[in-house]
């Protein structure tokens, strides 16, 4: 089977090389919003917005001006490239998968990216095109065919290299002695299986909220364009790092359990957007998104199927057991019995069976439970 994956990599340049990276981080940067800028004003007056060869022939024009040759300096490629997720950044937008796109911050994190035509492995390291051999720890299979890499520096301060390849993994195959679970979200427990598993986040940035909270006041106080402001933003910045490193770390090592115990799961389709308003700051201290988003493409990889159910239907007021469903259920109900049945519910893991026994449908594989769970609540509906 064939698949694409990142390899993110430290790198540790030398002084001479982190003045090279930086300019083509600000090149690549300039260019970015040169021809943001560009755009915008052209499709003001025209109506039209200019396409990638536009702006590549305009770039060229660009390179020969006297009070331009800087550009001169950098991997042309590294350029192209920015043009490249320039064009990427308003595809995105004009299939409404994305916000318009904004200018670059030189403040922010950098990064600049590489074709396959300028950057080689080699033993031990990777040779980069103008900023030449850099010595990291890489760990690539032996059959791989290199794509892209980027080269970041984090606000920190931290270099990094992210290497694209193709590779062939066997084709891994569903083991059918593995169980199959539904998992349901939540804002206390972060997950309940179906299983009756429940699992708490560590809730990084709650913990260090107090901490963030101190350093930002001083760093607020601070004077500005002054040696100690930038001493003090670096230190909110690790903070920030750090409280992103958990979680990160969390999640990849949750879902990478999840996908190698189970043949199959079935998740929830939450609407992240409509919960932003009222659970924000919980919600990206959770990283559901990023979490669903690891399942997705660690399970087949694993031999592991996972699926969305409908995201109407009503997993926590259905019972698992008879299928009547408690229309009355509030949010702040945790526990309830069912009239019909006499079954005591917990309402994270009842909601998690349903999803299990209701998950085949997006496959549309009916089967026995799915259709008896149909029915029944059609049933309910109408009592």
């Amino acid at each position: 089977m064939k698949v694409y994956k990142v390899h993110k990599i430290k790198i540790h340049p030398t002084i001479k090389q982190q003045q090279l990276l930086t300019k083509h981080f600000g090149s690549c940067r300039w260019v970015y919003n040169y021809f943001l800028q560009y755009k915008t004003d052209q499709y003001k007056k025209t109506k039209k917005s200019a396409s990638w060869l536009e702006m590549n022939k305009s770039l060229t024009e660009l390179k020969k001006q006297p009070d331009k040759q800087w550009l001169n300096e950098v991997s042309r490629v590294a350029l192209n490239c920015a043009l490249e997720n320039l064009d990427s950044a308003f595809n995105n937008f004009f299939r409404k998968t994305a916000k318009y796109p904004n200018f670059k911050n030189k403040y922010a994190k950098q990064s600049y990216k590489l074709t396959n035509q300028a950057f080689n492995i080699e033993k031990d390291g990777i040779k980069i095109a103008k900023i030449g051999y850099l010595k990291c720890n890489l760990e690539l299979p032996n059959d791989y065919k290199l794509l892209s890499v980027t080269i970041s520096k984090t606000t920190t301060n931290k270099y990094y290299a992210s290497i694209s390849y193709e590779t062939e993994i066997p084709n891994p195959k569903s083991d059918k002695t593995k169980p199959v679970i539904g998992i349901d979200f939540g804002l206390k427990t972060f997950i309940t299986t179906s299983e009756g598993e429940k699992i708490n986040h560590p809730l990084p940035f709650k913990d260090s909220i107090k901490r963030l909270q101190k350093q930002q006041r001083r760093l607020s106080k601070r004077i500005k364009g002054s040696k100690r402001r930038l001493l003090q933003k670096h230190r909110v910045a690790i903070l920030h790092e750090r409280v992103a490193n958990i979680r990160r770390d969390f999640l990849h090592k949750l879902s990478s359990r999840l996908v190698s115990e189970n043949q199959a799961i079935y998740l929830e389709d939450l609407s992240l957007k409509g919960m932003q308003n009222r659970w924000g700051k919980k919600l990206n201290d959770l990283g559901w998104g990023i979490f669903t988003n690891q399942l997705s493409y660690k399970g087949p990889w694993r031999g592991c199927l996972v699926e969305k159910r409908d995201r109407f239907f009503p997993s926590s007021k259905l019972c698992s057991v008879c299928g009547w469903v408690n229309n009355s259920l509030t949010l702040e109900v945790r526990e309830w019995d069912c009239p019909r049945c006499f079954t005591h519910h917990d309402r994270d893991v009842n909601a998690s069976r349903n999803i299990r026994d209701y998950g085949p449908v997006t496959r549309k594989q009916r089967t026995g439970r799915v259709e008896v769970l149909d029915s029944l609540v059609e049933l309910s509906r109408h009592e």
